[in-house]
């Protein structure tokens, strides 16, 4: 039985060095291909390219110069008004807000917005005295109004009551 052992030892010696140099031999072939594929065929296809680039530019018409260079131009006057359109008021806010502000029974006209100071000022309507109050706590209870003032109110010829409204924003409800 012992002659039987070393046999399959010797086999399986010669198996383990079998597999080693079919390892050694791929880690060999895989390094050289990696340093062949790294150092001439990439270096070979980047001058490929820069010489390509530099034909390029060379067949470029007066023409096409002149087109990219008032393409440029508008690139960077587009840039300019993406600026100025994203730093805007946004006035939208102002009018979702006041929508759930304003007091059902009045009707307001006449409307302008001063960004600079945030003042909104229009004129309003209403049957009686009562909702102009309730409008002015509805005003006073909102955190996003800094300032109002109701002016001018008159009794109108058709009957009813009008009345000015000048109203100044927190700045945050413009952003």
């Amino acid at each position: 039985m012992a002659i039987e052992l070393n046999e399959k030892r010797e086999s399986n010696s010669i198996t383990k060095k079998l597999v080693f140099l079919f390892a050694l031999l791929f880690l060999i072939i895989s390094s050289i291909g990696y340093v062949f594929l790294k150092y001439v065929i990439i270096v070979k296809n980047e001058a490929r390219i820069t010489e390509l680039n530099q034909e390029l530019s060379s067949q470029k018409t007066k023409e096409i110069i002149e087109l990219e260079s008032k393409a440029a131009e508008a690139e960077m006057l587009v840039g300019d008004y993406k600026i100025l359109f994203e730093e805007r008021a946004n006035i939208i806010n102002f009018f979702n807000a006041f929508e759930a502000w304003a007091h059902p029974q009045i009707y307001y006209s006449g409307f302008s917005f001063d960004v600079e100071t945030r003042t909104a000022t229009m004129k309003g309507s209403v049957n009686s005295f009562g909702p102009i109050i309730q409008q002015m706590d509805i005003f006073q209870n909102q955190q996003l109004v800094e300032n109002f003032l109701v002016s001018n109110v008159k009794l109108a010829e058709a009957g009813g009551v009008v009345f000015d409204l000048s109203l100044t924003i927190q700045p945050n409800l413009l952003k």
